[in-house]
């Protein structure tokens, strides 16, 4: 019986931190890490597809097998259903834009 009584106590004690932890991690206002503020400017996307991609039609074929054309067709179509809005979390979502290009690789 009291192996029984231990373990209800240590089964509480768990949820009791499992609570606290997932309190703490969605409620409590985070500084946002370098690495995202600086995505913008030096992240994948930024740099591959803005800074060469979007400039060479032959490569954005290549790279994505489609158009530069009929991408930003596919993106006006979806552009409603994919957009994020700001959050306190993340004041920056992912653009549409990337978010095709993620899909389409």
């Amino acid at each position: 019986m009291a192996l029984s009584k231990y373990l209800a106590v240590m089964l509480m004690e768990e949820e009791d931190d499992e609570a606290e932890f997932v309190y703490r991690t969605l409620f409590t206002n985070r500084e946002e890490d370098m690495m995202f503020q600086r995505k913008r400017v030096e992240g994948a996307y930024e740099n591959l597809v803005k800074g060469h991609l979007f400039r060479n039609e032959a490569k954005f074929n290549e790279y994505f097998r489609l158009s530069i054309k009929l991408f930003w067709q596919v993106l006006s179509h979806i552009e409603a259903d994919v957009a994020s809005r700001p959050c306190n979390r993340r004041r920056q979502p992912i653009s549409v834009e990337e978010k095709l290009c993620l899909s389409l690789r």
